[in-house]
């Protein structure tokens, strides 16, 4: 199993384009991992979690050919992940070729607001359409929170991410071989129903929603010391394998420092800060 982030900002990027403070000037001085597009993994080269704004720029930039990208979890609808522009260049009137076609799984609220979102730019699309399908190649799987699909090699579950419940955001642990993942941006709380789930998970990696930094708090998102304590409880039940590898992502200018300082924390903490062009990967 291969990572690629393509993303690891939050909804406004890093650093904010009109900010002063201290860490977006930093930002801005140092460059480098500091400078986060809105966030987005890559799992090998078929199957891409959240089609936000800046999964273009950051293929191109990595050198990463998305035509062969074959599986979309979408994990909500809002405008950081999930550009609808994307999207809709897959309809015939873009005259594209060799367009794959494409499996999407997100939640019946979030395929909803998709919807809704590529009206602004094809007016009537409806995700639940078999005429709209055909016409943007797509073959469309609604999933619960709690409830779990195969996609290819994948196997993947959908657990709650308590972030917007008029979308139902989900979480999504991948399974594909004996590898595992968790990939939980947006992740405001997990209920207890949530972890009962992840019992039956030992994970490689774990990637967790770090929108606010140390001692920092906020709406809707986790925190740096809400991401320890997770990890920490990970660790203990075995949900994290003893040499599985943790990841902080989804970061904002809010109480989290630029990445060198950010990372010694987390190095102290027992996990890792992602940026942007990250590549992790495991043998079989």
């Amino acid at each position: 199993m291969k990572l690629t982030f393509l993303g690891t900002g939050a909804a406004s990027a890093y650093p904010l384009p009109f900010c002063q403070c201290a860490y977006c000037r930093t930002a801005r001085e140092q460059k480098g991992k500091n400078l986060r597009r809105r966030s987005s993994v890559l799992i090998n080269s078929d199957l891409l979690i959240d089609l936000g704004p800046d999964v273009f720029p950051s293929a191109c930039e990595y050198g990463i050919d998305l035509t062969k990208v074959r599986f979309l979890l979408q994990t909500h609808a809002h405008s950081d992940h999930f550009d609808p522009g994307h999207l809709i260049t897959r309809i015939p009137e873009y005259a594209g070729q060799g367009i794959s076609r494409w499996n999407l799984a997100a939640s019946r609220e979030t395929l909803r607001k998709m919807g809704r979102r590529l009206c602004g730019e094809e007016p009537g699309v409806d995700l639940f359409d078999p005429k709209w399908k055909e016409k943007l190649n797509l073959a469309v799987f609604p999933v619960s929170a709690g409830e779990s699909i195969q996609l290819g090699t994948y196997h993947v579950t959908a657990l709650d991410a308590c972030h917007d419940e008029s979308e139902q955001a989900l979480i999504y642990a991948v399974r594909q071989g004996g590898r595992e993942l968790l990939y939980a941006t947006d992740l405001c709380r997990l209920e207890a129903a949530s972890w009962e789930i992840l019992k039956g998970f030992s994970f490689d990696y774990v990637i967790l929603d770090q929108t606010y930094g140390p001692g920092t708090t906020g709406g809707g998102h986790l925190n740096a010391d809400q991401v320890v304590e997770i990890i920490a409880e990970m660790r203990s039940q075995g949900i994290l394998k003893p040499n599985g590898e943790s990841y902080a992502t989804h970061l904002s200018h809010e109480g989290n420092p630029p990445h060198n300082e950010l990372a010694r924390f987390a190095a102290s903490r027992g996990y890792q800060i992602a940026y942007d062009g990250l590549v992790l990967e495991t043998e079989e």
